[in-house]
């Protein structure tokens, strides 16, 4: 009946470690097995998305930055992009400078943050880690607002985070008066800036669009906020066990956690 799953990475397909077990991985087979498309679906820019996609042996395009942009997992190639405007950008760069919180912005695969801590310093030791082919382009600046004014690539995506939930909710509020905006989070400590009307169900249905499969064929599977569009759109939502209560609440069936191999169990589940 399922002819694809969507499956978030972050708290879903990724364990604690951010690592895909060997329980998921023969999951994940046994469905390609079977006809059905895998395809990741994240906040993460392609850099870091597209790896996990070839890692399962996914030959299906990735839908990345909670869909503002999908590319080829083979080649690369931009398939669909909706990038924010440098102007709704700086707005919100300016917001986080009002409340003194972290943030960093996406232009293509590079990486822009003003202080190396949280998600950059994340980055910076993951980089260390890699062959230089596989890193992430991380750039710290002191200034984003001028970089960006004088980049010739357009914003994809900006996070915000902070672990001082009332300045984070201001800010969070201000942005979201913008207009020109949709805002979302993938935890409770932050909140991601993407162009008006782009999430990763309208990234979903534009890509089964595509490639000629119904809504009822496709299986979603998440763990929070920024997942949402996409299990409303599916046929089948499956909620994660750590996923948040709302998430639960929406689903079809929610199954184990990211660390007890969740995406396995559904995929047990739903494709015998």
């Amino acid at each position: 009946m399922y002819k694809m799953i969507a499956i978030d990475l972050d708290g879903t397909l990724l364990n604690s470690e951010k690592k895909i077990s060997a329980q998921n991985k023969t999951a994940l087979r046994h469905a390609m097995e079977k006809g059905v498309k895998i395809v990741i679906c994240s906040g993460r820019i392609y850099a870091f998305a597209g790896k996990y996609a070839r890692e399962v042996g996914s030959k299906e395009p990735v839908i990345t930055c909670n869909g503002a942009v999908i590319r080829s997992t083979d080649t690369g190639e931009v398939l669909f992009s909706r990038p924010l405007s440098t102007t709704d950008c700086l707005k919100v760069i300016e917001l986080c400078h009002e409340e003194d919180i972290y943030f960093h912005f996406y232009t293509d695969d590079t990486m822009y943050a003003e202080k190396l801590e949280r998600s950059a310093l994340n980055i910076w030791k993951r980089n260390m880690e890699l062959p230089e082919e596989e890193r992430i382009n991380l750039q710290i600046t002191d200034d984003a607002g001028k970089i960006l004014k004088s980049s010739d690539k357009p914003p994809i995506k900006l996070v915000a985070i902070s672990d001082d939930a009332g300045k984070l909710s201001r800010v969070r509020e201000k942005a979201e008066r913008i207009g020109s905006v949709d805002v979302t989070s993938s935890g409770s400590n932050n909140f991601e800036v993407v162009a008006k009307g782009i999430n990763k169900g309208m990234a979903l249905e534009f890509l089964s669009g595509k490639l000629g499969i119904n809504r009822n064929e496709i299986i979603a599977i998440g763990d929070n906020e920024n997942d949402a569009p996409m299990l409303r759109y599916a046929g089948m939502a499956v909620a994660m066990g750590n996923a948040d209560k709302a998430i639960k609440d929406m689903a079809d069936f929610v199954t184990l956690t990211n660390d007890e191999d969740g995406v396995a169990e559904a995929i047990k589940k739903l494709i015998p």
